[in-house]
């Protein structure tokens, strides 16, 4: 049972990665935040680590796609990590 629930993570997992839609959110929300960090006044440490929890997290969220595939090995729905993802 365990091993069809990672499966089916896996599957979702590639699809979600490999979605235009999400991919195209996810990145343009993480540039915008880090080209903020550029220009965020250096002794707002509040919007330093909003802007810095943005990103974070939208990376965080792909390196967990990412690491479920990877658990399952071959069986990972044809995810091709050479594709653009978020």
């Amino acid at each position: 049972m365990a091993d069809a629930v990672a499966a089916h993570f896996a599957k979702e997992a590639a699809r979600l990665l490999n979605d235009e839609t999400l991919a195209t959110a996810m990145t343009e929300v993480r540039t915008k935040a880090l080209v903020a960090l550029g220009d965020v006044d250096a002794t707002d440490t509040k919007e330093i680590l909003r802007l810095q929890a943005i990103a974070n997290c939208l990376q965080d969220v792909r390196d967990q796609l990412e690491a479920a595939i990877t658990a399952m090995g071959s069986a990972d729905g044809g995810y091709d990590p050479n594709k653009p993802t978020a």
